[in-house]
């Protein structure tokens, strides 16, 4: 994965990530469950977990999906604004050429 995480949630070695991805339809999130361990001096990432890694897992999982719900009553949000301010343009356009019309068929009625 290229981008940065929006979000992290970490109870050692445990991580969830949460990225958020594009495509035609829209954005959406995606998460990315790991663990961190340590081989001589470098630090890896495997994504086996034990017993012990699973209960930590257990605790993050619902703040991560707390966090994607939130996510995506925000893009449903800005996406209402967006399509708000859409309407409101279309509506000023038909207003503005229904104005025009009215003063152009006055236009041709006077003598």
């Amino acid at each position: 994965m290229t981008n940065r995480p929006i979000a992290k949630f970490q109870e050692f070695p445990a991580e969830i990530s949460l990225f958020e991805q594009e495509s035609e339809k829209g954005p959406w999130l995606n998460a990315h469950v790991s663990k961190i361990y340590k081989e001589g001096e470098d630090y890896k990432r495997t994504n086996n977990f034990n017993r012990n890694d699973l209960l930590k897992l257990h605790t993050l999982v619902p703040q991560a999906i707390e966090r994607m719900q939130s996510w995506e009553l925000e893009q449903r949000q800005a996406r209402s604004q967006s399509d708000s301010r859409d309407i409101d343009s279309l509506k000023e356009r038909a207003r503005t050429r229904r104005t025009a019309r009215g003063q152009s068929q006055n236009h041709e009625e006077t003598p």
